[in-house]
């Protein structure tokens, strides 16, 4: 079975329907990449990389003269900082690259909605960095929170409807919050939701030791065998400590 799983990936990750992350570990770890049409999240904690991981995969992407729309929710895509990923050619990566930067929870939704206007024959890969910062900071009274989360259901019903459609891969990333009366423990904003839309989903979160971070595959549609990986952050990105076999868990 795994390995008739292994050879299935290797197949789509050589036909082009799996996006290199820009990482060789990382890659592993997802079975070649993201693929393509289907929606995957990366969510984690402050400082993990959410958005490092987000510009591996534009500046890849770039790289192959395929388009990227990013959708900067959280205003943290940093030029500089892509530069020092695409070392060499940044101005040519950035030539591919387009980025919205929303500043209210109702204009991602808006634009979201109209994402297909923009939907070209060299587009190839979305990325909403964070769909859930915005989210958030729409919280109010009690009253509003049913709307909300009615809006935030649609956008990730959206886009996983548009990635097979289009046969695009779309990456979203998502925040965590602290769980009352459960310690140091976090969980995933709007985690019923935000867990129900996406093929794949890799969680971020911090070590207990030496400044690395933990990288954790805990859904992929064709993967039965979850994975983690240790890793930290550099100048130049994500780099690769320790690769082994974990348990999957449970939130």
């Amino acid at each position: 079975m795994i390995a008739s799983i292994a050879s299935m990936m290797e197949t789509l990750a050589r036909s082009g329907r799996v996006l290199s992350t820009g990482r060789s570990w990382l890659d592993a770890l997802l079975g070649g990449g993201f693929p393509c049409s289907s929606l995957s999240l990366v969510y984690g904690e402050a400082s993990t990389g959410k958005t490092t991981l987000a510009m591996h995969c534009a500046v890849e992407c770039a790289s192959q003269k395929a388009k990227v729309l990013f959708v900067d929710s959280d205003q943290s895509l940093s030029l500089v900082r892509l530069s020092q990923i695409a070392t060499g050619h940044a101005d040519e990566v950035a030539e591919n690259i387009l980025i919205f930067s929303p500043a209210t929870f109702e204009e991602q939704t808006a634009l979201i909605e109209s994402l297909e206007n923009y939907v070209a024959a060299s587009l190839r890969l979305v990325i909403v960095d964070s769909i859930t910062s915005l989210y958030r900071a729409s919280l109010g009274p009690s009253a509003n929170v049913f709307e909300q989360n009615r809006q935030l259901n649609r956008q990730l019903a959206y886009l996983a409807e548009l990635a097979p459609k289009r046969e695009l891969a779309i990456l979203v990333t998502g925040h965590v919050h602290a769980r009352p009366l459960h310690g140091d423990a976090v969980e995933l904003v709007s985690h019923r939701l935000m867990t129900y839309w996406p093929s794949v989903i890799l969680r971020l979160s911090l070590a207990a030791k030496n400044g690395s971070r933990l990288v954790a595959l805990e859904k992929h549609f064709a993967r039965d065998i979850a994975q983690k990986c240790s890793y930290r952050i550099a100048d130049e990105g994500l780099v690769r400590a320790t690769l082994e076999k974990y348990e999957e868990r449970r939130l």
